[in-house]
């Protein structure tokens, strides 16, 4: 999985800079589902936030902290990169990863109908 910041350079410009993560223990599958049973996404703090960016950040093994996600990541792609990194942690396969897969079931299932 990899999530994309943009951070300023030493002449203060934004570049993209790609962070990817690898191996995800168990122990984040678990953080998931204490997320899942103790907070309301659909009311959610600035607290609450924190935290979710802060799991984001451990899942990436702390290569960039809250602050560098918050000033890095376009304010529209906050909830969605959160939700991705959930995604991820629990199947091991980006969300688009797993609409490839569902789109290429469905088109063999069209195929095989035929």
């Amino acid at each position: 999985m990899q999530i994309i910041l943009k951070e300023k350079n030493q002449d203060g410009e934004r570049q993209e800079k790609i962070y990817t993560t690898g191996h995800v223990s168990g122990f984040y599958f678990r953080k998931v589902n204490e997320f899942d049973e103790t907070i309301d996404y659909s009311d959610i703090d600035v607290e609450q936030m924190d935290t979710l960016v802060g799991f984001v950040c451990d899942v990436f093994d702390n290569q960039f902290d809250t602050n560098q996600f918050y000033d890095g990541i376009p304010s529209h792609e906050v909830i969605s990169s959160i939700t991705d990194v959930f995604v991820y942690v629990r199947t091991g396969k980006t969300p688009k990863e797993l609409d490839k897969e569902k789109q290429e079931a469905e088109e063999g299932n069209e195929t095989g109908k035929q």
